[in-house]
């Protein structure tokens, strides 16, 4: 009994620790993982702190701010996964990994909308040894959301 205890109690005190490794696995993990927490039920504005860099955090977290002070669109007024405001991806996401150094590259998104092909890059960084982590997203036109919101608000 008193050894089913102490491996309850230590399994509680890992679960957080396995439940954070995925944010450390290859940048395509990471890529899925921030897809996968901007959409459907969850948010662009509002991903994990550990799957985005602390400037492309800022930057998702200012549009929040400004949406909730405007009470409407700010300066992004598209799904960047769809490059348009509706739509559906209608195909299983295939995720690359392009490295150009030990602490950047992108991951290459393929997928299908309206039986259309589309591209969409993320650029993923990482500071040292560190996770990696999304940087930005750049739309299947090949607008970059970092860029869009670094715009002065209408």
């Amino acid at each position: 009994m008193r050894k089913t205890r102490m491996l309850m109690i230590a399994s509680l005190l890992l679960a957080p620790a396995v439940q954070a490794a995925p944010t450390c696995q290859e940048p395509a993990a990471v890529a899925r993982a921030f897809f996968e927490a901007s959409t459907g039920n969850g948010d662009l504005l509002e991903p994990p702190p550990a799957l985005v860099s602390p400037a492309f955090g800022k930057a998702l977290r200012g549009e929040r701010a400004c949406q909730e002070r405007e009470e409407g669109i700010c300066t992004i007024d598209s799904d960047p996964w769809l490059d348009a405001q509706d739509g559906d991806i209608d195909s299983p996401v295939r995720y690359s990994w392009k490295e150009a150094s030990a602490t950047n590259g992108q991951v290459e998104m393929r997928y299908s909308v309206w039986k259309e092909a589309y591209l969409t890059r993320l650029p993923m960084v990482r500071q040292g040894k560190g996770c990696w982590q999304v940087d930005d997203v750049i739309t299947n036109s090949g607008r970059s959301v970092r860029s869009i919101l670094a715009q002065p608000v209408p």
